[in-house]
């Protein structure tokens, strides 16, 4: 789920998850790499491509479909 609510808590969240992201911010990063450095940190794949996508809409990443390279914003 995307937004805490009654039964999820933010830190369950896709939303409470963006950190998880943003924490190692640095170079450039193959998106599968990035993917299994913080699949411990969400219960799926599913939540840590809503989170992604969140943080894409918010400007604060930059994914390359082709070269699968996630760009974080300055």
């Amino acid at each position: 789920m995307i937004t805490p609510n009654k039964v999820l808590s933010l830190k369950e969240s896709a939303l409470g998850r963006l950190g998880v992201l943003l924490r190692d911010r640095g170079e450039d990063i193959d998106l599968v790499t990035l993917y299994h450095n913080v699949a411990d940190q969400f219960e799926s794949v599913d939540q840590f491509l809503l989170a992604l996508d969140t943080l894409f809409l918010l400007g604060r990443v930059d994914v390359n479909l082709t070269t699968r390279i996630v760009t974080y914003a300055g």
